[in-house]
């Protein structure tokens, strides 16, 4: 009896063993066939979450991509990084391919990854009331990101539309990143101009938000997801799919807030979660980040007269410069 058990045991186990092989070599080669691509980010920063999301979630893998996100440390950089082959797509300022296309690189904004001017006006003056009319900047100072950045830009365009003079009616001081606030402190502007997380650890310090430009300037093409024409040419399937992850990546984060937060505060583990649950929230009720990855003709075009404005780009761009379907 026990060799007959013994003798009915043995292709038993084996046909097991092989067949758990079998799942292996299949998994392997599965994860194997994945396509594996770059993507430059300008920072490592909250306003980017929706790419976040993509790849922490899952939803690039399911599209059969491998994703490696790489921190260039500046739009000019990031946008580098794309165009000199160093990595398939860029996410940072959308202007960049406008501004290439003048110097003959053909290029796409494929997804809108922040559809506001995502800056707040923040002060530590608590008798300054809120105002949404630009006119509110009489003889105050503001702080700005320097010119040409979109913040300074947005300002001065602001300040004008009020029949304000400046360095008359109003004033802008023009600061390097991350010392808008120090501005505030001692006291040479009124308001700074600043982004998330700053303005929601500004309000937990005692300060408030006066201005917010999102509600003030409306959509505007902020930032984007970027390739070349060359890639979406030859690789129609690889846009899609990356479309698709970042579609399925801003669906779930306007669907799923906590679970966007735990993702929110991976990426900014130095902050406490006050901190990021207040900034998350602002960057989503302002509509900075959008609920669909398609890029709105107008919110482009916005952007791009700002560049006409300061002389970034000559004129509008005959042909789109971004993905129409």
């Amino acid at each position: 009896m026990k060799k007959i058990l013994s003798a009915l045991l043995i292709p038993i186990v084996l046909l097991s063993f092989i067949s758990l092989e079998s799942c292996r070599n299949t998994a392997k080669k599965k994860s194997e066939e994945k396509q594996t691509i770059v993507i430059s980010q300008a920072f490592q920063h909250l306003l980017y979450i929706g790419l976040y999301v993509a790849k922490d979630k899952g939803f690039f893998e399911k599209e059969g991509l491998n994703v490696k996100i790489e921190t260039a440390g500046g739009d000019a950089q990031a946008f580098s990084a794309l165009t000199s082959g160093n990595a398939q797509f860029a996410q940072g300022d959308p202007a960049f391919v406008a501004i290439a296309n003048e110097q003959g690189w053909e290029g796409r904004v494929i997804v809108m990854a922040v559809d506001r001017v995502a800056i707040w006006g923040v002060t530590f003056d608590t008798t300054m009331q809120k105002f949404s009319d630009p006119v509110g900047f009489k003889n105050k100072t503001v702080a700005t990101y320097p010119n040409p950045n979109t913040s300074y830009v947005v300002q001065k365009q602001l300040a004008l539309k009020a029949g304000l003079e400046l360095g008359k009616g109003t004033k802008i001081i023009e600061v390097p990143f991350g010392t808008e606030l120090a501005t505030l402190k001692n006291k040479r502007a009124d308001i700074a101009q600043t982004i998330e997380p700053n303005v929601s650890q500004v309000v937990l310090q005692g300060g408030k938000v006066v201005f917010s430009y999102p509600e003030a300037w409306g959509s505007l093409a902020f930032t984007g997801l970027m390739t070349s024409k060359k890639l979406i040419d030859e690789n129609p399937e690889l846009i899609k799919k990356v479309v698709r992850a970042y579609e399925n990546s801003l669906q779930y984060i306007q669907n799923d807030f906590e679970g966007a937060l735990e993702i929110a505060k991976k990426q900014l583990p130095d902050l406490e979660e006050e901190v990021v649950r207040l900034a998350l929230k602002r960057l989503i009720d302002s509509g900075c980040i959008p609920p669909h990855a398609k890029v709105n003709k107008d919110s482009w075009e916005k952007l791009l007269q700002t560049r006409i404005d300061v002389g970034d780009l000559k004129e509008m761009p005959k042909e789109i410069l971004y993905l129409n379907n």
